[in-house]
């Protein structure tokens, strides 16, 4: 519980100098790419983290990221942070994850300061998910103790439906919310060409990508009307036929996709194609495989990724496994939490903490 202590004071309070920061290069297969190491003032034999950062154009250095890490230095940890350089580039890769932990891992337990006995790995949206797919690789599984995962999703095709129309359900429950266009952006930037019938829409991808590393370099939500003129702009230069598209995948905010049943259908297309593209992004075939402990937490506000994926997850994680989970509303994705009268801040505040001191107290 003092870890725990540690690690909300500082994360609620930043402060920089009550930890030491080191850039280091760690090996990521056949290569080796930049990483920043939060470390305590002093101590040893501590917990080491590997943070994922998601995908995204600033990488490691997301404030969100480092303000995480910085806090889990503070609470007694060693937490890692590699570059990642395919996300950065919002370019989709599934091994990259299972290479950047091995690498991690690699690194931490060669440090004196680190403890033996397995890594905690830290995943935040999409990056949680791959986090949960390479801890199941038999590569990882003697690495990984434990997975924190913050907003990840379950089903894939499920998840694309929400991108692309709003619409998630869980248990019979219908929800709909107004989605983030960042995810359908790189989602089409990626995967739009490989689905059939579409190989020619290149034109169209490479505007939805370029909007997303848009997105990243302003820091500006992308569902907000600053985007709408650079939209209009790479429509202007689109054919009809591609015009449909891009006026589902990008809209001008505050609009729903001008043809519902094409986003339906097309989100489904995408999310085939990404898993023929990545075989290895299916979640629901990596699970029975996983060994480690598992601790998830959504925002009941993530316009992203909606959080009835991870009360999916959780009803899906194998039985053997330990496992905590919770959905809340002080944490949300890509939007600010909502406000709660005191009684469910309280609650919401015993969740929170209860979580964090089960993933800080497993590594």
């Amino acid at each position: 519980m003092l870890r725990t202590a540690r690690f909300l004071h500082r994360f609620l309070q930043p402060d920089p100098g009550r930890v030491r920061v080191q850039e280091a290069r760690v090996t990521v297969g056949d290569r080796t790419v930049p990483a920043t190491l939060y470390l305590p003032r002093r101590g040893r034999s501590l917990p080491g983290w590997v943070v994922l950062h998601g995908i995204t154009v600033t990488g490691r250095h997301h404030p969100a990221l480092t303000r995480f890490a910085q806090a889990l230095a503070a609470a007694g940890a060693a937490a890692l942070v590699p570059d990642i350089p395919e996300w950065r580039s919002l370019r989709i890769t599934l091994d990259a994850a299972v290479a950047t932990i091995k690498g991690g891992a690699s690194f931490l337990e060669e440090r004196p300061e680190v403890k033996a006995g397995g890594i905690g790995v830290a995943g935040f949206s999409f990056a949680a998910t791959q986090a949960l797919i390479a801890a199941a690789q038999p590569e990882l599984r003697p690495h990984v103790a434990t997975v924190a995962g913050f907003g990840g999703y379950a089903d894939l095709h499920r998840t694309v439906q929400c991108m692309l129309t709003g619409e998630h359900e869980w248990q019979g429950l219908r929800y709909r919310l107004d989605p983030d266009p960042y995810g359908r952006w790189i989602l089409g930037g990626n995967y739009l060409p490989l689905i059939r019938g579409y190989e020619g829409m290149t034109a169209v991808a490479a505007g939805l990508h370029g909007l997303a590393v848009e997105a990243g370099r302003r820091g500006v939500f992308a569902a907000e009307p600053e985007y709408d003129g650079l939209k209009a702009d790479i429509r202007a230069g689109l054919a009809p036929e591609e015009r449909r598209l891009w006026d589902v995948l990008a809209p001008p905010a505050n609009r729903p996709p001008a043809d519902l049943e094409l986003a339906r259908s097309l989100a489904g297309e995408l999310a085939d194609a990404a898993l023929r593209a990545e075989p290895r992004g299916d979640l629901l075939r990596a699970l029975p495989q996983l060994q480690c402990r598992v601790a998830l937490a959504h925002g009941r506000g993530d316009r992203l990724i909606p959080f009835t994926e991870t009360l999916r997850l959780l009803s899906l994680l194998p039985p053997q496994l330990a496992v905590y989970g919770t959905v809340i509303h002080s944490y949300a994705h890509s939007m600010e939490a909502e406000r709660l009268r005191p009684l469910e801040y309280a609650r919401e505040a015993y969740r929170f903490v209860r979580l964090l001191s089960y993933a800080l107290d497993s590594v």
